[in-house]
């Protein structure tokens, strides 16, 4: 399913924000850094009147009803997963594309693009918007030490004292569904 542009605001957006580039140390510590970044935008950014308003508009699209965490982490992270295409850094650049400069692109251009790290902050930004409580994931696939080789968002039911219900949302598998999780050999929950 394609976006509906029933789901985005139409509004003079205006001046884009920057991209956030940097020359991360390579290994683990420029991961960490990484993971450092994309929680301060989200927070940030999740603040924004334009950042809520999509995400409203996404839960309203979807008729998801009130107090369905899960379901509402579920359908934004799927619409995330059906609207960013995915374009990894420029060679030994990390890049990090604000959530907000990603939607006004959507808005404006009618489309939006990213690598994982730039989906999970838009997703976690989505997510805090609404009151979610985002984690952001990172996994090895060949070893059980040293640097990450990937990042997305898990979260967990809230309706409960004692959240049991974990979902997957990885947005960068776009030929299976959201809550899938790819085998990996390790990997580390860092809360939002």
């Amino acid at each position: 399913m394609r976006i509906s542009k029933r789901v985005l605001p139409h509004e003079n957006v205006g001046k884009l924000p920057d991209i956030k580039s940097t020359n991360a140390p390579d290994g683990l510590r420029g991961n960490l850094d990484t993971v450092k970044m994309i929680k301060e935008i989200a927070r940030k950014e999740s603040g924004d009147p334009l950042v809520r308003r999509i995400a409203n508009n996404i839960l309203h699209y979807h008729q998801v009803p009130s107090h369905s965490y899960l379901e509402e982490a579920r359908v934004i992270a799927t619409w995330v997963q059906e609207n960013v295409r995915y374009v990894r850094d420029a060679d030994g650049i990390e890049q990090l594309t604000s959530p907000n400069m990603m939607l006004r692109n959507m808005t404006e251009l009618g489309y939006m693009t990213g690598d994982c790290d730039d989906m999970a902050t838009l997703l976690s930004t989505l997510l805090l918007s609404i009151g979610c409580r985002p984690v952001l994931r990172c996994v090895r696939y060949k070893t059980d030490s040293g640097k990450y080789n990937h990042i997305y968002v898990v979260v967990y039911e809230q309706n409960h004292p004692n959240p049991t219900k974990r979902l997957v949302l990885d947005a960068i598998i776009k030929n299976k569904p959201i809550g899938t999780e790819m085998p990996h050999q390790s990997g580390d929950d860092f809360p939002i």
